[in-house]
């Protein structure tokens, strides 16, 4: 299991629905609005690195609001637990 952090610079007043739709993607695990350079973190898994890239190019930087976007995957297996 690979997993990844995504961090988004969204559009104002598209917090809401950019998180509902966020969370309706089947790899995303957890989504969160935060405070700082960033204004939102979802957490995404998915079997290898080739298809969380498939799920970041393909459903998550297609969502309405999202201005900049960034994919970090996790690089240590001991750091997952």
């Amino acid at each position: 299991m690979e997993v990844g952090y995504v961090l988004f610079n969204i559009e104002p007043r598209t917090k809401k629905s950019f998180m509902e739709k966020v969370r309706k993607i089947r790899a995303v695990k957890e989504a969160h609005l935060v405070i700082g350079i960033f204004d939102a973190v979802a957490k995404i898994e998915s079997e290898n690195i080739e298809d969380l890239e498939k799920v970041y190019l393909n459903e998550i930087e297609s969502i309405a609001g999202v201005m900049n976007s960034r994919l970090h995957f996790v690089a240590c297996p001991r750091t997952r637990k």
